[in-house]
């Protein structure tokens, strides 16, 4: 493992950068990793983009004990500055603040305090091949119609018998609400940890990057009306922060919603004139 911005021949397992924001002195889970993985650790959150730029990481982790207003702003800073990085975040067993941060893209996966080195290492080594198998391209504005959607519910028709399903199901029906992970956890007789990691494995992406895309497909649907508008439809489909949605969809669709549904409303338009 490589520490800080030593340099080393000797990893070669995934290269990836350790965010220690941990508020104690203890040991980090870091340390129970050996010398075949390619780790940058940095401990203050500052660091972060030199050391991306410098070591060019395939995903980042966020170690913490209980995320706190700065950490969790300083999270998803860096993930709205580096969307295509995704994150694992590790942190105690009793934090609530964790658990919502998972549904948050780029927020790949979740995993609880204590924690066996063979759950780390198996998460260190899914990872990067997961995230690279299931990176999508942006739809451009010239394409972003509504026959250019693929909806969610068919992509993961063939997932119908895993032990997620349940949660499957109760995202699709619950969109507008707020959908708390321990609760669809539960749902599939899971703690978080084990259903953030059976989620991944069964679907290839966090529950959290299902979620968003569920909602971004409803609100492509929706935005298809030609009289409807951007606002409702961002709160119908459980976002309650405008920018927050817009920023969302363009990083999904490759266009604003506004844009979207201009090329919607010419779509109409011309279908009824020919």
């Amino acid at each position: 493992m490589r520490n800080s911005f030593e340099s080393s021949n000797v990893a070669c397992g995934p290269r990836f950068l350790w965010v220690d924001l941990k508020q104690s002195a203890g040991v980090s889970l870091v340390d129970s990793l050996d010398q075949t993985f390619d780790v940058h650790r940095v401990r203050e959150s500052t660091q972060v983009d030199h050391a991306i730029e410098t070591h060019t990481p395939q995903f980042l982790c966020f170690e913490f004990d209980e995320p706190d207003p700065q950490g969790i702003d300083d999270l998803m800073r860096i993930g709205q500055e580096h969307p295509s990085l995704p994150i694992l975040v590790i942190t105690d067993r009793s934090s609530a603040a964790a658990a919502m941060l998972s549904l948050q893209p780029p927020v790949w996966g979740l995993l609880m305090k204590p924690a066996a080195p063979t759950e780390l290492r198996g998460d260190v080594l899914t990872l990067p091949s997961s995230t690279r198998a299931n990176r999508r391209e942006p739809i451009r504005h010239s394409d972003a119609t509504r026959a250019d959607v693929v909806p969610l519910s068919r992509a993961t028709e063939h997932h119908k018998q895993g032990r997620t399903h349940p949660a499957i199901e109760y995202a699709a029906q619950h969109l507008d609400c707020a959908i708390a992970l321990g609760h669809v956890a539960a749902l599939c007789h899971l703690g978080p940890s084990q259903f953030c990691r059976a989620f991944r494995l069964e679907h290839g992406v966090s529950f959290g990057q299902h979620l968003l895309r569920l909602r971004i497909e409803r609100a492509c649907d929706r935005l298809g009306d030609p009289d409807a508008l951007v606002k409702e439809v961002a709160y119908s489909v459980g976002f309650n922060d405008l920018s927050y949605f817009t920023r969302a969809f363009r990083r999904e669709m490759g266009v604003c919603p506004s844009a979207y549904q201009a090329g919607a409303r010419l779509s109409y338009r011309l279908s009824r004139s020919s």
